[in-house]
């Protein structure tokens, strides 16, 4: 190719120098005459040609030149080239052969078709032609989980081309990458920087705090000297427990500590179920102090000191917010929920109560127009919660909206919205649908949000981030994703409902409050609902609350007509009962089994009612379709298991005792068995506790015995007085009152055996009346005998422990045996004479 090149260069040179030389001929002839050729002196014609030949010359140099030259550019610049593919060539080669990074590729079942030498080198195998799911099992699940998952999203845009995940491989940790499109794994050693990190992360510091809750009520009625022993007593409780795990504490006040420990501590002290918050509550239950919990709050993170600090007091409100009795961990920026075993202690107070009607009173003072709006999916509670506040700012004299969706409520909400339609068509006017809302608010509105915390739990929340103010009233214990800073903020997990709360408001509101006798009736079923009829949840504070609403009219009666169900849905609700999931000897799971129907949300939270009504049963749990492709979860409890926690666990939330979660594009099926899991996980991790059995408990123990259970069900032998705390004190007491009964039943033993000596040594006489025929009227009796040695010897014999093999009924001597003890037994002669 190159000779061809050069050849052709060569040619146009040629052709280039015969232009120039007829180029100058041509000049010549136009310029002089050729007839007058002949008479040019040759002297002028030779200086011509020569200068002719020369200028052709020097312009073939040139052109020469520039051709060598640029022969020689094409020459290196093809030279270069080889030179760079021969290195790139020899850069692949040692990529795939030599560099620390394994390659594999795979066909379409998974078989390995090619492998590098490290990739081999990673397995310890020749890998070819084996299967990745017999080579790692681990490996086969990620990977077939994520192009699972990868292979659900529509939207193709979306879909990963690239799936990357940790997999540990022979003690070595690896990063793994796997191209989709080409079937190729590429496996990165990542052991030493996992090291690092990990040995980075457990030197992480972590910043908690500790409240002992209630603790200034429970120890108002106490003298000094009492409450320095209390205080005492908590204090050495919460030193021990820091001691055991080595971290540093220190006491702000009475009633509040701060602990600084590494991630590694935290770790060990999440590992241990935060034992401390059942501690605690076991030593008060020793002393004459009522109900005392703890909350904590930990945060642990890479942030500077004042950055961690203020997030570890976010994490104490978090769980005080919550109602206490519990921990909230943040770590980075996941977040951990322990304990939360009893109800939230109510402690809110007058005062408290004034101050936040006044707070909430301003802020729609200050506010142009009020909108109320609750949960998708709205119950009684939650929209008597929206009635109850536009009540409130129309007395204020505002203008105010219930924000409502008729398709998104449930079947008692529809019933209500019905009848305001109906006969009510000035509150009518003043209900609109989420898509209006932005009609009518302005700059200056406010949106207060009721019976739920989080944007995610609304019907509609595109409208949410255009209000600057927003206010939050509920009852749950606060969750994951709840609405950050709002501007005004009440929540209280002890009350029955929301209605409960925002009634409370109205004792100190400027201006009276104007409510319909039907709306009274409205704001009570909400009230009723949310207490199963006044069963859980209750307290002084919802009876006063249900008695001012009777003040203004509500009728028990009409709710109850709101309550009554349809012959179809007792019929669904027994067919739900019939085939129960157990778990763990206290959980039932009822399942709906037709999945062609839908059900109200109500049904499935009747039926986790009914549930927890049978003997045995602590958690009830209902699921079943509660719309298209909807799955719902209903879960009850007595109070030993807690519903909340297992419910946030599965995307849910709630109460102790009450708690629900919902999932869309979802089957029965994989709800149940998720569901399945969780309550595996809870029963593992609950910390087991020694309970001393004051009663027989069947199938536990006999009174007496020391044994080992969950704390959930340890709590409820407490409560239900069929044991007590196996602590030191206790256990020593339990030794005590065993060598006293030792003591005693040896005294008894020999007691009986001298007794036996005396019944041996002794013959008794029983007279018995005969008959003509010289037979016996009847037969000698157990209390006969009795008597009979007791006559002769004085000692009062149990007629039940005198053991005849055979009827007495002829005259004669017999040997009858006698159980005094169950190691001792005596014989005793007995002589029946004729009377």
């Amino acid at each position: 190719m190159k000779k061809n090149n050069v050849k052709n260069r060569g040619y146009v040179l040629k052709i280039t120098l015969l232009l120039i030389i007829a180029g100058s001929l041509y000049l010549i002839y136009h310029f002089l005459d050729l007839n007058q050729l002949q008479e040019v002196n040759p002297i002028i014609i030779v200086p011509c040609v020569s200068f002719i030949g020369s200028l052709s010359w020097f312009i073939a140099l040139i052109l020469n030149t520039n051709h060598v030259k640029r022969e020689m550019a094409q020459q290196q610049r093809l030279s270069m080239w080889n030179s760079i593919s021969y290195r790139v060539k020899k850069a692949g080669e040692t990529a795939f052969n030599e560099l620390p990074i394994g390659i594999m590729i795979i066909d379409d079942d998974y078989n390995v078709v090619w492998s590098n030498k490290q990739a081999r080198h990673i397995f310890m195998s020749p890998l070819e032609k084996l299967n990745i799911k017999n080579l790692s099992f681990t490996l086969h699940k990620q990977l077939s989980e994520a192009l699972s998952k990868n292979e659900k999203i529509k939207d193709k845009e979306k879909k990963e081309t690239l799936i990357q995940f940790k997999e540990e491989i022979y003690g070595e940790t690896y990063n793994v990458q796997y191209l989709i499109e080409y079937r190729v794994f590429y496996f990165t050693n990542i052991t030493e920087h996992e090291e690092l990190l990990d040995n980075y992360m457990r030197k992480t510091t972590a910043i908690g705090y500790i409240n002992i809750d209630n603790l200034e009520e429970a120890l108002s009625d106490f003298d000094v000297q009492e409450r320095a022993e209390y205080q005492g007593k908590i204090m050495a409780c919460i030193g021990e427990w820091a001691n055991a795990f080595g971290f540093f504490i220190r006491a702000y006040n009475d009633t509040r500590y701060m602990i600084i420990m590494n991630y590694e501590q935290l770790v060990y002290v999440m590992a241990s179920n935060f034992t401390i918050l059942d501690d605690v509550k076991v030593l008060v239950r020793t002393t004459k102090l009522v109900r005392i919990t703890l909350s904590i709050g930990i945060s642990c993170c890479d942030v500077d000191m004042k950055t961690l600090n203020s997030d570890a007091e976010a994490q104490l409100e978090s769980a005080l917010t919550r109602g206490g009795d519990q921990a909230v961990v943040k770590i980075g920026k996941e977040v951990h929920y322990f304990g939360a075993k009893t109800d939230p202690i109510i402690k809110t107070s007058k005062v408290d109560i004034r101050n936040k009607s006044q707070e909430l009173q301003d802020l729609m003072r200050n506010s142009s127009v009020v909108f109320a709006i609750g949960h998708k999916n709205i119950d009684s509670d939650g929209f008597a919660a929206t009635l109850a506040i536009y009540r409130l700012a129309v007395s204020l004299g505002k203008e105010a909206y219930i924000i409502l969706d008729p398709k998104s409520c449930d079947e008692t909400v529809k019933r209500i919205y019905n009848q305001i339609s109906r006969e009510h068509q000035s509150l009518l006017n003043n209900i609109i649908h989420p898509d209006k809302v932005e009609r009518y608010m302005d700059s200056s509105s406010l949106l207060m949000i009721v019976d739920c915390q989080s944007e995610g739990q609304l019907s509609d929340s595109y409208f949410i981030k255009k209000f600057s103010k927003i206010g939050v009233i509920d009852h749950h214990r606060q969750g994951q994703g709840a609405i950050q800073k709002p501007k005004f903020y009440y929540c209280q997990p002890s009350a029955s409902s929301s209605v409960e709360l925002i009634v409370e408001l109205f004792e100190f509101c400027d201006e009276p409050i104007d409510f319909t006798e039907i709306e009274a009736t409205w704001l009570l079923l909400g009230m009723v609902v949310d207490t199963n009829n006044f069963v859980y949840r209750t307290s002084s504070k919802t009876f006063e609350v249900a008695a001012m609403l009777d003040k203004y009219g509500a009728d028990m009666g009409i709710v109850k007509k709101y309550l009554r169900e349809d012959h179809q849905e007792k019929i669904t609700r027994y067919e739900l009962l019939q085939d129960l999931l157990m778990m763990h000897e206290v959980v039932a799971i009822a399942v709906q089994t037709k999945e062609d129907i839908i059900l109200d949300r109500a049904t499935i939270a009747k039926v986790s009612d009914e549930l927890i009504s049978i003997e045995s049963v602590e958690l009830g749990i209902t699921i079943g379709l509660i719309g298209e492709n909807e799955v719902g979860v209903s879960a009850r409890s007595l109070g030993m298991l807690n519903c909340q926690m297992i419910m946030e666990k599965i995307g849910g939330g709630g109460h102790l005792n009450n708690a629900a979660a919902q999932f869309k594009n979802c089957k029965i099926s994989e709800v149940v068995e998720k569901l399945k899991t969780v309550i595996d996980e809870y029963f593992e991790k609950e910390v087991n506790m020694k309970i001393i059995l004051i009663k027989d408990v069947k199938g536990k123990g006999k009174k007496g015995e020391i044994i080992e259970v969950p704390a959930g069900y340890g709590n409820y032998l407490l409560t239900s007085q069929s044991g007590i705390v196996a602590s030191p004190e206790n256990i020593k007491a339990l030794e005590r009152e065993k060598e006293e009964e030792n003591k005693r039943q040896l005294k008894e033993l020999e007691e009986k055996k001298e007794l036996k000596k005396k019944i041996e040594e002794t013959e008794i006489v029983i007279q018995a009346k005969i008959g003509n025929e010289g037979k016996m009227f009847g037969s000698i009796t157990p209390k006969q005998i009795a008597d009979a040695i007791q006559a002769k010897l004085g000692v009062e014999i149990d007629k039940r422990k005198i053991i005849l093999n055979a009827n007495i009924n002829s005259l004669g001597t017999y040997e009858i045996t006698i159980q005094l003890h169950k190691e001792v037994t005596a014989t005793i002669k007995l002589h029946v004479v004729e009377k």
